[in-house]
């Protein structure tokens, strides 16, 4: 069986960041069909997992920056809008869409870039099962990045890796799937219950110390540093050492070749319509 970076044998690929989320509401459906539309090599996504034990792509905490949920008089009385407080029953309640056109945070509503034609359909945006997203990925061949979420603190801590893993394998997709996180026990519990699945570290503010003993003993295929603490020498070090770098969240396009040249496998951008139509995937 190929492994997940087996698809990979260069560098510079183009992994769109939540989806292609400056032309379409992030962690959508829409979102990671026009990523895979634009010619992204590979998707990022967040999961979480609801309250009834449901695996759902959602980034944030709370639902307020990117769902309708404070507008709803029946979740005004709770307490929380925690993805782990409600069931997944609820969260099909919510329009994961409409936001988008109000805040226009990526301001290609106001430049024309996403088409009036398409608004009716940004409104119709839900919160997706990653299940639903998997088999789509299947279908299509299409390689995606599942950054699990730290739930420590919540009801869904324990429960979380054994799931993804679980589905995973139920979809027959763990060639196509790189597991990330910023929790790294984490990834050393996917590891143990699927040695075959590839993982990456997710890191910000400092480098781990000791950093290529610590990923030796992680066990990970890559390294997910924030663009703002790696350079080139980093990438080439550890590229000579077998280990796969993967950027975060690069926008400018300058800077993404500055990794590309150093050695990155992919830059994982708000912008892969704008990489890809610049030639940096290879």
């Amino acid at each position: 069986m190929r492994s997940f970076f087996d698809q990979f044998p260069s560098v510079g690929y183009v992994c769109a960041h939540r989806g292609a989320r400056s032309i379409a509401p992030e962690n959508t459906h829409m979102a990671l069909d026009k990523a895979r539309q634009c010619g992204a090599d590979l998707l990022e996504i967040d999961v979480q997992l609801s309250a009834d034990g449901e695996l759902v792509l959602f980034h944030d905490r709370t639902f307020e920056r990117t769902t309708d949920i404070a507008t709803l008089s029946e979740f005004s009385s709770r307490t929380s809008w925690d993805p782990t407080k409600l069931t997944f029953s609820e969260l099909e309640q919510l329009d994961a869409g409409s936001w988008f056109l109000q805040a226009d945070p990526f301001g290609t509503i106001a430049s024309g870039e996403v088409s009036p034609n398409e608004f009716s359909l940004v409104k119709q945006q839900k919160i997706p099962l990653l299940r639903d997203v998997l088999n789509d990925c299947r279908q299509y061949n299409f390689p995606v990045n599942i950054e699990i979420k730290d739930q420590m603190g919540t009801s869904a801590d324990g429960d979380i890796v054994g799931k993804v893993v679980d589905l995973i394998k139920a979809t027959d997709t763990e060639q196509l799937v790189l597991v990330s996180s910023f929790n790294h026990d984490y990834l050393r519990q996917v590891k143990k219950l699927n040695p075959f699945l590839g993982t990456a570290a997710l890191v910000e503010n400092s480098h781990p110390e000791d950093l290529l003993d610590y990923l030796a003993d992680l066990g990970v295929a890559a390294y997910h540093p924030d663009q703002q603490i790696t350079d080139d020498v980093l990438i080439k070090q550890l590229k000579d050492l077998g280990i796969r770098v993967n950027l975060w969240t690069v926008n400018d396009l300058e800077r993404a070749q500055y990794f590309i040249d150093a050695g990155a496998t992919f830059i994982c951008t708000d912008w892969p319509q704008r990489l890809v139509e610049r030639g940096h995937s290879p």
